[in-house]
């Protein structure tokens, strides 16, 4: 069920986010997967395409007015 979920998202955004600071990111199928599955506040490296250059993606969910949930990523300099 996840994974079809996972193909669903991945044929939808082609592998594209927007981070925090409204900048676009795009990321190969495996990348992207390392992402959608994140969990809450953990983080992962992984390769952008789209700036050539690895980055580190922090995964932050928080819930809205109404019980809705957002998913934001913020998006660094990976530490060495």
């Amino acid at each position: 069920m996840l994974e079809t979920l996972f193909s669903i998202s991945f044929f939808l955004f082609g592998g594209n986010i927007i981070d925090t600071k409204l900048t676009h990111h795009k990321y190969e199928k495996e990348n992207y997967k390392k992402l959608f599955y994140l969990k809450n506040k953990e983080s992962v490296n992984t390769y952008c395409v789209k700036h050539s250059e690895v980055e580190n993606i922090k995964k932050i969910k928080w819930n809205r007015a109404g019980g809705l949930q957002e998913t934001n990523y913020t998006v660094s300099k990976p530490n060495e």
